[in-house]
């Protein structure tokens, strides 16, 4: 009866320390797959935070590189508006100079007209205009110039109204002497005098500019 109650008892003992040790490789087991698992979740939330991270830093990178560059348009819109605006009041300083200038010739010009008429306000109907200045009479005569002594060419008749200009009186008025050549094709000479008075003879040197006609150069009494 002992025997079998100490064997009784000794398996007992073994089943409990088994069971003690089987409970506790269950804990252990539970305990690493709960860490396993815990572990898992956090690397994976860290790597999703990490990723939300990333992508925050990347818009943020973005938005600012697109700040940058509507900046940098900003800045350029208004070099271009300054380049602009100089161009323009470049334009205009040339502009405001070339009328200037027109406006300073134009001027001139008028004066010397000015000048002219009154010279020939100045002079006496009758009165020869020995001092000048002269200027030249025009011309309809075109391309190369050929001095004519042919009476009633257009070269001639030219030629009488610029001592017509010096004379202050009509080719009816004067007695004409001569018209002739002064030492070069374009020059000429003319010896005139008042109608009706053969005593003095004026003698008016003739220069012919392109374009422009016949001009008194010089005048002097013989």
């Amino acid at each position: 009866m002992r025997s079998r109650y100490g064997d009784r008892h000794s398996k007992r003992k073994q089943n409990i320390v088994l069971n003690s040790l089987i409970g506790i490789v269950l804990a252990v087991i539970l305990v690493l797959v709960a860490n396993i698992v815990f572990t898992g979740d956090d690397s994976q939330q860290t790597a999703s935070e990490e990723q939300q991270t990333a992508q925050t830093n990347s818009d943020e990178k973005s938005n600012s590189t697109s700040d940058d560059a509507v900046t940098s348009d900003e800045a350029d819109s208004k070099d271009s508006d300054a380049d602009s605006e100089s161009d323009s009041a470049t334009d205009k300083d040339s502009t405001k100079e070339e009328s200037t200038d027109e406006e300073k010739d134009q001027k001139k010009e008028d004066q010397e007209k000015e000048d002219q008429e009154k010279e020939k306000a100045d002079q006496e109907p009758g009165e020869p205009n020995l001092e000048g200045p002269w200027e030249p009479v025009g011309t309809t005569q075109s391309g190369p110039h050929t001095s004519s002594y042919d009476l009633g060419s257009t070269d001639w008749n030219e030629k009488v109204k610029a001592v017509e200009s010096v004379m202050g009186l009509s080719a009816d008025e004067m007695t004409i002497w001569k018209i002739g050549g002064n030492g070069g094709p374009q020059q000429s000479y003319a010896r005139v005098s008042k109608a009706g008075s053969g005593n003095q003879v004026y003698y008016i040197e003739l220069e012919w500019i392109d374009g422009e006609g016949w001009k008194p150069v010089s005048v002097r009494t013989e």
